[in-house]
C-alpha cells in the first residue's frame, strides 16, 4: 500500500524541472533565437532528406554491352570511403551465363552472384542494409560480369555514396 501511496504522489507531483525539461522556450530557458519556430529559414538540425548519411555524395555505377564482361564501377574519390548500397543485373538474348558477376573492392571480400542470360531477359537485384564500404578509402568498388558471346544487352547498374 505504501509503494501505491508513493507512485500516486510522484504521478500528481509537479517537478520543479518539468518546465525546462518539457518546455525549453521558457524565461528560464535558452536564448529567443533559439526558440525560433522550425521555418525554411531556421531548419531543424541534419534535416535528412535522403536514405544516404549526413555529408554523403550519391553516387551510381552504369554501364551496358552485349557480348563482352560488362563493368559498372562506383568511383571512389580522393579521401573518401565509397559506399554500395545496391545493384542490379539485367541480360537478354542467348543462354549462356554471365556469372560469376563479382563485385569486388568491398571492406572485407569479393561478392559472387551466379546468373544467366535468357531469351526473354533474366534480372539480379540486391540491396545492402546496411550498405557495404570498400576496404579503403580511394578505393573503387566494381560490378563486373562474365562475357556472354549469344547476349544481346547486359546492363549492370549500381548505386551508393562516397564520404
Amino acid at each position: 500500500m505504501r509503494y501505491l501511496l508513493v507512485a500516486l504522489a510522484l504521478l500528481f507531483a509537479e517537478p520543479a524541472y518539468a518546465a525546462s525539461v518539457f518546455s525549453p522556450c521558457t524565461q528560464s530557458g535558452p536564448t529567443a533565437a533559439e526558440c525560433d519556430p522550425v521555418n525554411t529559414a531556421n531548419p531543424m538540425p541534419d534535416q535528412r532528406t535522403s536514405d544516404y548519411p549526413v555529408g554523403a555524395t550519391p553516387i551510381t555505377g552504369n554501364a551496358t554491352g552485349t557480348t563482352g564482361a560488362v563493368v559498372g564501377t562506383l568511383t571512389a574519390v580522393a579521401g573518401k570511403t565509397t559506399s554500395i548500397c545496391g545493384l542490379s543485373i539485367s541480360a537478354l538474348g542467348g543462354t549462356a551465363t554471365i556469372g560469376p558477376v563479382t563485385v569486388a573492392g568491398l571492406i572485407t571480400a569479393s561478392a559472387v552472384y551466379y546468373m544467366a542470360s535468357t531469351a526473354s531477359g533474366n534480372f539480379l537485384t540486391q540491396t545492402f542494409s546496411p550498405c557495404i564500404p570498400a576496404s579503403a578509402a580511394n578505393t573503387n568498388i566494381t560490378i563486373t560480369t562474365t562475357a556472354d558471346a549469344t547476349a544481346s544487352n547486359v546492363s549492370v547498374v549500381s548505386w551508393g555514396y562516397n564520404k
